[in-house]
């Protein structure tokens, strides 16, 4: 471990990840600061996911480093399982199958903080999270497959936060959602930023909701990270349209 450098929380040196003989992702760098939100974008192909289940410790990587901040110190991510990522405070919500569908809400809760054991602070924390998301307090006796698309996205950040999250991690937020459905999500997570203090890395494809709540974007082509960018300035970029439909990094 080395010592850590003040204002970064997560930094990605060098990635290179392989699916057998053929590189999904070579070269990726990125690095999420305190406080930030930061989105992954890119179209479906470019090894977005990848580079999550990378720093999830769910696929191998061939080449590069993953390090994040804990207590001060540098952690080699790349050297401990997904398990013990998890135990250092970095937690992720799935694209799909995000909520126990035959657990009710507040069991679905008591989940998000099975490695706890601080038993008082777990209910303060649920009382929190019910007062933050009051449907699920209205809900908290209903099963979790019984609600809506929306409403499970929000259950599955509420469970997150009952583990207290160093960084959150989230793939495809918008996914499967309708517009109210979309702003109610994306507005949940900015209020996490916002309130918590909780730094937040989105993986997206939906680059007009990821730009609204991040402060910086790393955009992918096929394999690999195309530019860097502040989202205030994306709308209008016109690299975003080639990073879409371009083709290969380096092509």
């Amino acid at each position: 471990m080395t010592a850590a450098v003040a204002g970064t929380v997560l930094r990605v040196r060098d990635l290179d990840v392989y699916y057998g003989a053929i590189a999904a992702v070579r070269d990726v760098n990125l690095e999420v600061r305190d406080g930030e939100i930061v989105c992954l974008l890119g179209p479906n192909g470019a090894g977005k996911s990848t580079v999550l289940n990378a720093i999830l410790g769910d696929v191998l990587t061939r080449r590069g480093a993953i390090e994040f901040r804990r207590d001060g110190e540098w952690l080699a991510l790349q050297n401990y399982p997904a398990y013990a990522r998890a135990r250092f405070g970095i937690v992720s919500i799935s694209a799909q199958e995000n909520v126990l569908p035959r657990f009710t809400v507040q069991e679905n809760l008591d989940v998000g903080a099975y490695l706890r054991t601080d038993k008082a602070a777990v209910r303060d924390d649920m009382d929190r999270q019910f007062a933050r998301f009051p449907m699920l307090k209205e809900r908290r006796k209903q099963f979790a497959g019984t609600l809506s698309g929306g409403q499970q996205k929000i259950l599955g950040i509420a469970r997150a936060m009952m583990g207290r999250p160093r960084l959150l991690v989230l793939d495809e937020p918008s996914l499967g959602l309708s517009a109210a459905a979309m702003d109610a999500v994306f507005g949940a997570i900015l209020r996490l930023n916002r309130e918590d203090g909780i730094e937040i890395l989105i993986v997206e494809q939906n680059v007009k909701k990821a730009i609204e709540i991040a402060e910086r974007a790393y955009v992918m082509r096929i394999g690999g990270v195309e530019f860097e960018a502040r989202c205030e300035t994306l709308s209008d970029d016109p690299r975003i349209e080639t990073a879409y439909f371009g083709g290969a990094v380096g092509a």
